[in-house]
């Protein structure tokens, strides 16, 4: 049928398979045989079709970063509709082979990957956003709807330049409809929070985003950070958390800090929304809202025993 044979990644579709290898690839090749893949992410989306289901395949042939990453001088813009992004690799969550990063001598890249297109699924792709470039802000920025992004590790202030007001892993500006699955939202080795930063930014309205079994992780050094921020405006109708971790890194097991709360959520505004939390954890946090509650955000799951007023918070064992 002239369906390349890739394992469980792979889609059938009726559109064209493009092939990138940052490693082995040129951007001079045809890109559509696995044996002459290009080089460039860009390249091939400028290939594909929109709204005919093309897919852009991935390929990693390497375990070094360097050996597996298609660098980013400037903001990769996927904006077609329905041309999907798959990475060829081991289908691991964290740190995945298929990789997008930022060139480390490129600067102002703002952000690294704008998703504005919609009905799209990006699967096996990692997103690390990190150079010594403080005007270099935000990894992931979501406009698009009705998206599946699917065991991606989205990795933002990854260096500890970018620790700068605003910055953030993922940001969803207006987008609907989005799924999130199996994905690592942040970034767990750079220090982050001194400025006023988040791995998550819900903004303009964004409308019926669900996240489902994710992890969130952080190494926040202030207690003023936070896993997600919210602003006034920032969603519409309600955003689901279903099965999430949250995960800082708290004093006694590295040397981060304690947050204060896992959302900082400003109520009102129109439009305006809810937060819902479906069996959801945190550790390194005091609770998932802070004393000024925003009335936002609705949590449901078992309460340890401990401290029967925060559901979902870890707690460390006590010897018996």
């Amino acid at each position: 049928m002239g369906v390349p044979v890739l394992g469980g990644g792979s889609l059938l579709t009726q559109g064209a398979s493009f092939f990138v290898n940052p490693r082995l690839g040129g951007d001079g090749n045809s890109g559509i045989r696995i044996d002459r893949p290009l080089d460039t992410l860009s390249k091939a989306l400028s290939m594909a079709t929109a709204d005919q289901n093309d897919v852009v395949y991935m390929l990693a042939s390497d375990n070094s970063a360097s050996g597996t990453t298609d660098y980013q001088s400037d903001t990769l813009e996927w904006d077609k509709d329905g041309v999907h992004l798959v990475g060829i690799n081991s289908g691991n969550m964290v740190g995945m082979r298929s990789r997008i990063a930022q060139l480390s001598t490129a600067t102002e890249v703002a952000p690294l990957l704008t998703w504005s297109a919609s009905n799209c699924l990006c699967s096996n792709i990692h997103l690390f956003h990190g150079v010594d470039d403080a005007d270099s802000k935000g990894c992931l920025n979501v406009t698009g709807s009705r998206n599946r992004f699917y065991r991606c590790h989205i990795a933002g202030i990854g260096h500890a330049t970018m620790d700068t007001a605003n910055n953030y892993s993922l940001q969803i500006s207006g987008g609907e409809e989005n799924l999130f699955e199996d994905c690592v939202i942040g970034l767990d080795t750079i220090a982050r929070g001194t400025a006023a930063n988040s791995e998550l930014r819900l903004v303009s309205g964004a409308t019926r985003n669900i996240f489902r079994n994710c992890l969130f992780t952080t190494y926040a050094e202030a207690a003023g950070h936070q896993f997600v921020l919210v602003p006034v405006n920032g969603i519409d109708r309600y955003t689901l958390f279903d099965n999430c971790l949250f995960i800082n890194m708290p004093t006694g097991v590295a040397s981060g800090t304690s947050m204060t709360e896992v959302f900082d959520v400003t109520g009102g505004g129109s439009p305006d929304g809810l937060l819902l939390l479906k069996d959801c954890a945190f550790v390194g946090a005091g609770d998932w809202e802070a004393a000024t509650e925003s009335g936002k955000v609705f949590v449901y799951g078992a309460a340890s025993e401990s401290n029967a007023i925060t559901s979902g918070q870890a707690m460390a064992v006590d010897a018996s």
